[in-house]
């Protein structure tokens, strides 16, 4: 039986999604209520409540702004992955919340130019590179640019996983393909 309501209601919800703009439908059950307001055009406008259209960038800051609206939490975090898609997309989330994120660690691959606007941006404590080469170009840069909060620069499996287990970090985002990103996944939750 809840199974079928959960289906009516999610039909429900899909067919008025194609309603003119202007139009507002209102759903209730005797557990929910839901108020479908169709009309979104990648603008973040035609909310369906508790959740939100998501297909542009508009709607995407519009629907992260809501969700976040009156929050006061802080989570720290250990970014594994940083210079990649997953960890410049996590970035993109710390950089629209500020008061919401902090960032203890980051770890990369050999992008020592990105690392190093990361590192002066978001001043982790922990910089890892995945080779000593990279470790040491990451260092190299971050002295030329005068960088004043200078993390420990680690690198290869020890630098990853002391990224993975920073005792100040609260959350671990792993953007790591396949099994190198295990081990220091499985690290991070012990």
């Amino acid at each position: 039986m809840k199974l079928s309501l959960a289906v009516s209601m999610v039909i429900a919800g899909s067919a008025t999604a194609f309603m003119p703009a202007s139009t507002t439908t209102p759903y209730s059950s005797s557990t929910t209520a839901v108020n479908v307001v169709s009309g979104s055009k990648g603008t973040g406008e035609g909310w369906i409540a508790p959740s939100a259209p998501v297909n542009s960038e508009a709607s995407l800051r519009l629907t992260l702004e809501k969700s976040l609206e009156g929050a006061t939490f802080q989570k720290r975090l250990s970014l594994l992955g940083s210079t990649g898609s997953i960890g410049t997309q996590t970035l993109e989330i710390v950089d629209a919340c500020p008061d919401n994120f902090v960032v203890d660690a980051l770890s990369a691959g050999t992008n020592a130019k990105l690392m190093t606007e990361q590192v002066l941006k978001y001043k982790p404590k922990i910089a890892s590179m995945s080779t000593p080469q990279a470790a040491a170009e990451l260092k190299e840069r971050l002295i030329a640019a005068n960088c004043q909060e200078m993390p420990e620069i680690l690198f290869g499996d020890e630098g990853i996983l002391a990224a993975s287990t920073i005792a100040s970090a609260d959350t671990v985002v792993t953007g790591i393909v396949g099994a190198a990103g295990l081990k220091p996944t499985i690290e991070a939750g012990t």
